[in-house]
C-alpha cells in the first residue's frame, strides 16, 4: 500500500513539472491598430449589353454579334480583353422555335467612347444596354500598395508608444489581417437613353464630356490591420 501512495506521487509531481514547461509568458510589447485609405477616380466604364432574337424583328443574335464586334473593333476597342460573354438564354416560341439572347459585359476607358458605343448600337436598334459598374485598371496593384500602407502606419504608431516608454522595438511577433474595405461607386444600371441625355449637349450649347452626368466617383480603398510588437527586456540606456 505504501509503495502504491508513493508511485502516486511520483505521478502526480511528473505530471505538475510537465504541465510547468508548457506555461508561455507573452513577452512586453505593444498591440497597435494600423489603417490606410486611398481615392481613386475610375479608368474602366463597364457596360452590359443583351442581343436577342427578333430586336430588331427579323435579326438573329449571330448577325447581331457579327455587327457589333465589327462597329466596336471600328471605334479602337480591342474586342479580345474589352468584351466578354457572361450569359446565353434559349427561349422558346411558337413551332418549336426558340428565341436566342446573349449578353455581354464591354469596358470603355472614358465618356466619350461610351457615348460611341450606345450611338452604334443605337443605330443598330438594340436597346438592351447601360452602364453596369465603374473600376480602375490598377486595382489589384492599388490595393497592395494600400495594404502595405497600412502595415507601415502601425509600425510608426507602435514606435511613438514605445519611445513614450523608453523602450524601442525588437520584432514582430503577429499580424493580425483585418480585411478589405473598398467603396465602390456601384450606380444604378442606367439604360443607354438615360446615359446618352445625361452626355448630351448643355444649357449653354457646348457639349458635355459625360463624367459628370455619368457620376464617376472616386473608389475609396481601405485596409485594416493589427500587429502586436515585442520589446526588448531592458528598457533603452
Amino acid at each position: 500500500m505504501k509503495k502504491m501512495i508513493l508511485a502516486v506521487a511520483a505521478l502526480i509531481i511528473a505530471s505538475a513539472a510537465t504541465a510547468q514547461t508548457t506555461i508561455e509568458t507573452q513577452p512586453e510589447g505593444v498591440q497597435v491598430n494600423g489603417r490606410a485609405e486611398r481615392k481613386v477616380t475610375p479608368d474602366e466604364i463597364h457596360v452590359a449589353i443583351t442581343l436577342r432574337d427578333n430586336e430588331p424583328k427579323g435579326e438573329t443574335v449571330d448577325r447581331l454579334e457579327a455587327r457589333m464586334k465589327r462597329e466596336l473593333a471600328a471605334l479602337g476597342i480591342d474586342l479580345a480583353s474589352a468584351l466578354k460573354v457572361t450569359s446565353m438564354a434559349n427561349a422558346p416560341r411558337k413551332r418549336n422555335q426558340v428565341d436566342t439572347s446573349r449578353s455581354y459585359d464591354l469596358k470603355v476607358g472614358s465618356a466619350a467612347t461610351l457615348a460611341s458605343v450606345f450611338e452604334c448600337l443605337g443605330e443598330m436598334g438594340v436597346t438592351q444596354a447601360g452602364v453596369s459598374h465603374f473600376t480602375h485598371s490598377r486595382i489589384e496593384e492599388l490595393r497592395s500598395e494600400v495594404r502595405i500602407e497600412a502595415v507601415k502606419n502601425a509600425r510608426a504608431i507602435a514606435d511613438e508608444l514605445a519611445m513614450a516608454l523608453d523602450r524601442r522595438i525588437r520584432r514582430v511577433e503577429w499580424i493580425q489581417d483585418n480585411g478589405f474595405y473598398e467603396s465602390s461607386p456601384m450606380p444604378m444600371y442606367r439604360t443607354r437613353a438615360v446615359v446618352m441625355d445625361a452626355m448630351s449637349v448643355n444649357a449653354a450649347g457646348v457639349a458635355d464630356d459625360g463624367e459628370q452626368g455619368l457620376d464617376m466617383q472616386e473608389i475609396t480603398l481601405t485596409y485594416n490591420v493589427t500587429v502586436r510588437f515585442s520589446f526588448p527586456v531592458t528598457a533603452i540606456p
